[in-house]
């Protein structure tokens, strides 16, 4: 019997622990510049930007924004119709029983939506933070 220990250095820092106004502003910028690639090139959806998903990186040329947690993601369909949520525990037990699950409700969400979040974490973090 072997016991492993794995030891994870934080990659990145929440958003609102930017360090000047510049580094804010191109983290958000650099968010939007990958939700808009994810959409263009290889159409998903994040479907849960928010400000605990909003990171800053810090890499060796300075910093940059990341778009993290995407479990909620989605592939674009026509109807940009999308289940409401990610499973429950009660679809995970009805899985396991081979029980025929309830149809999770469907909401529609595009990537305006997704837009939209990413203004209201900036307009969050304009009311709420001081920073730097």
């Amino acid at each position: 019997r072997t016991h492993v220990r794995l030891v994870l250095k934080p990659r990145a820092r929440p958003l609102h622990e930017f360090r000047t106004r510049k580094e804010l502003v191109k983290a958000l910028r650099d968010i939007v510049l990958i939700q808009k690639r994810v959409v263009e090139e290889h159409q998903v959806l994040h479907r849960d930007c928010s400000l605990n998903n909003s990171m800053i990186e810090d890499t060796k040329d300075g910093s940059r924004g990341a778009l993290i947690d995407w479990e909620f993601a989605a592939r674009i369909t026509s109807d940009n119709m999308y289940s409401a949520g990610g499973t429950s525990t009660k679809e995970l037990k009805l899985a396991t029983d081979h029980s025929t699950p309830e149809k999770m409700p469907k909401i529609k969400h595009t990537y305006h939506d997704d837009l939209e979040s990413m203004f209201y974490v900036f307009a969050w973090i304009c009311i709420m933070f001081k920073g730097p």
